[in-house]
Parts: C-alpha cells; structure tokens; sequence
C-alpha cells in the first residue's frame, strides 16, 4: 500500500484494518446528490468504500471491484455509475517532447473576459467531459501564433494533491498543444511543492492518451454510484 492509498484512507477517516477491502464509516457519498447511494476507490492493493447500508449489505457478500457491477447485478434501469474516473500519477520523469506554444499563467479576475469568451467556443458537451471550471486555483493558457488555443485549470485538492482539467480547440488537437500544457502544468506543480494527479473520465480516451504520452500512469480510479 503507497502513500497515495494511505491518502484515501486518512481521508475516509480509516485508521485500523485487517483487510484490503474497506468499508469507512464517514458518510463522504452523502456530499454529492440527494440520490446518491456509494463512493468507490480502487487500485491494485486497496478497496476504499463509503456506502448506505443497502449497497454496503450487498457488497460485504460479492466483494465487487466495481460499482458498475453491482448497477449490473441489483438493477440495470434503476441505478448509474455516474462517476467512473482513472487517477494518473508520474512516478519517473515526463516524456521530452518539443513545442512553438507558448503558455502563460492568467488571473481570473484580470482575464475574465478573456477566459469566459475561450470557453464560450467550445460544445456544452467538451466542457462538460474535460469537468471544466474556471473556479480554480491556477489558470495557464497556450499561444500559438498569437492565437489562444488551450487551457489548462489546476485545483488544489486534499494536500499534496494538485489535479487539472484542459480543453484545447479542435482544430490544434494532436499538434501539441495539450502536451506543452500539461507539462507546464506538472512543473508548476512541482515548484509548488505538491504532487500532480491527472484525473480522467474512462470514456475520455483522448485525455488518457495524452497523459499516457507523456509519462503518467494509471494508478487506481473513483467512482460514484446513484439512483436515476
């Protein structure tokens, strides 16, 4: 068990254990929606689970590793995984790659116009998949040619955790851009004295893909499990 599953369990309030599959008694799938029903970590030495007493009953008897498994085995048209995130970490170096985007560190309250007026041209649906929110802790934008092309938000999370969110215009994706963004990013991290966690939809696989390029690996994932 590493330090980022002891994390977890510090964070679910779980001091004592006699096993790698867990339920904590702090009420953290309550923080969500009213129909909430059970919060899941999972990587490859630690099960983390914070439920209601039905799922909980359910899963003491299957063990499941996955939520959408027990949506499959109680009740397809009833319930949905409605959070279903890998957590990617650098446990080396970043992948060298070279870059033209330049990339500058903006304020919100300065830039908000700016920034709003980015966001604005992208689909409902990409900003929605890329969890996008100017309500962060850094903002970084890339330049190419003069022309902003992407961004990145960083978010301070439970110390030492720092996790991003990027959009990047369609037409500048697969050239760069959100390579030269995320390794601004991870080296900002790290001059901050924290450590970088990418954070993905499962379905997003463009966003796996580019972490996977630089170097991050997946180390466990979250998911959320509520009724329709």
């Amino acid at each position: 068990m590493d330090s980022i599953d002891k994390s977890w369990l510090s964070r679910l309030g779980v001091s004592h254990f006699d096993e790698n599959y867990i339920f904590s008694g702090c009420e953290l799938w309550k923080r969500g929606g009213e129909e909430d029903l059970a919060f899941l970590y999972a990587s490859e030495n630690l099960t983390l689970i914070s439920c209601s007493d039905e799922v909980r009953e359910h899963l003491e008897k299957t063990k499941l590793q996955s939520l959408h498994e027990y949506v499959k085995n109680v009740d397809p048209q009833g319930l949905e995984v409605y959070i279903d995130d890998i957590d990617y970490y650098l446990f080396g170096s970043m992948c060298d790659f070279k870059s033209v985007v330049q990339i500058h560190e903006l304020e919100l309250d300065a830039n908000r116009e700016l920034l709003e007026q980015f966001i604005a041209e992208f689909d409902d649906a990409d900003v929605l998949k890329a969890d996008f929110s100017l309500d962060s802790d850094y903002l970084y934008m890339a330049y190419l040619h003069g022309e902003p092309v992407g961004i990145i938000a960083s978010y301070c999370g439970v110390e030492p955790f720092e996790s991003l969110s990027i959009l990047v215009k369609p037409h500048c994706r697969q050239g760069g851009v959100g390579k030269a963004l995320t390794s601004k990013w991870v080296k900002e991290v790290s001059a901050r004295g924290r450590v970088a966690r990418y954070r993905t939809n499962r379905d997003n696989v463009a966003s796996r893909h580019l972490c996977e390029s630089l170097g991050f690996v997946a180390h466990s994932n979250i998911q959320i499990l509520a009724k329709l």
